[in-house]
């Protein structure tokens, strides 16, 4: 009876990896129409496209019973970046953009570390600005099932990430005027943590700096550690 279980147990975790496995990363049907939702590096036009140098133009949107924080970690840069999960109830801000199949692919190059899903529409809103979705798909790029690992001193939150985090944000701010969309950023994302490297000067991974100054302006605002925060 016990072997019975624990076959039935096993049968059950390889079934659901599979099934996991076959929703990651799905390419998406011929002569089908795909965007791709950002919510961290990706809400940035440069760091978009370094990537897709097509993807400059991008929209706001709201996206439901998802959660961003700060849980993807890199062993290589030793670095803990955003990513996203579902979970129901939460909310956060993000961008969208169209992108080719091929284009897709590409971009799943660059985000490996996550799996790519498909957002349900009903879950999408645009800012009280009405849109066509028959026919569209949504996909965002989410933690991988039981892989979210929050910062910690050898994994720390850096600010060179946060930059380009938040710069992208006041893109969006200042192009469409929302008010405070920018803040949202920082209070739809979740997870923060003193685990946070000020490597502004000599970044880990070496980008520039836009928006410096509203960005440290809005950090200290809403965090009373933020500029505690150990410099390299």
């Amino acid at each position: 009876m016990k072997m019975l279980i624990w076959f039935s147990l096993i049968l059950f975790i390889a079934l659901e990896q599979k099934i996991r496995a076959n929703e990651c990363n799905q390419i998406p049907k011929k002569g089908s129409k795909n965007y791709v939702i950002g919510y961290g590096s990706l809400m940035e036009k440069e760091s978009r496209i370094r990537t897709n140098k097509k993807a400059k133009k991008v929209k706001p949107l709201l996206i439901k019973n998802f959660k961003r924080e700060w849980g993807q970690r890199s062993e290589f840069y030793k670095i803990t970046f955003l990513t996203l999960s579902e979970h129901a109830g939460s909310q956060l801000n993000a961008v969208y953009y169209p992108l080719s199949i091929k284009e897709i692919k590409k971009l799943d190059q660059r985000e490996k570390g996550y799996c790519r899903v498909l957002v349900k529409k009903k879950n999408i809103s645009f800012y009280e600005r009405r849109s066509n979705l028959t026919g569209k798909n949504f996909w965002v790029y989410s933690a991988s099932k039981n892989n979210v690992k929050y910062p910690d001193n050898k994994h720390p939150i850096v600010q060179s990430y946060v930059d380009i985090f938040l710069n992208g944000c006041f893109q969006i701010q200042d192009k469409f005027k929302i008010k405070e969309y920018a803040k949202t950023c920082i209070t739809t994302t979740k997870g923060w943590s003193k685990n946070w490297i000020n490597d502004r000067l000599y970044a880990r991974r070496p980008f520039k700096t836009p928006n410096s100054y509203r960005i440290d302006k809005l950090l200290k605002q809403n965090f009373t550690y933020y500029l505690d925060n150990k410099i390299e």
